[in-house]
C-alpha cells in the first residue's frame, strides 16, 4: 500500500492532469447512465433501456479503471526512458 501511494506521489504532472480528465470524463458517463436508468426506472419499462444504461454504466468505470492503470503505466514508461 505505501508504494502505491509513493508512486502516486511521484507521478508527473501532465499525466496527473491527463488521469484527472479522464475520471471526469467517466465521471459524467455514470451520470448520463444513472439518468438513463432511472428513466427506466420511473418513466419507461422498455428492457432496452435498461441494457443501453447498464452498458454505458459497466462501460464508464471500465474506462475509469484503465484511465487510472494506465496513467501509472504511462509515469512507469516515462521515468524509465529518462
Amino acid at each position: 500500500m505505501k508504494q502505491i501511494l509513493l508512486e502516486f506521489k511521484n507521478l508527473d504532472n501532465t499525466i496527473i492532469n491527463l488521469m484527472k480528465s479522464g475520471i471526469k470524463f467517466s465521471f459524467s458517463l455514470i451520470i448520463l447512465a444513472s439518468i438513463i436508468l432511472l428513466t427506466y426506472d420511473f418513466l419507461f419499462t422498455y428492457p432496452t433501456i435498461y441494457y443501453i444504461g447498464f452498458s454505458l454504466f459497466k462501460t464508464s468505470l471500465f474506462f475509469m479503471a484503465g484511465f487510472v492503470i494506465f496513467g501509472f503505466a504511462f509515469n512507469k514508461i516515462k521515468t524509465e526512458i529518462s
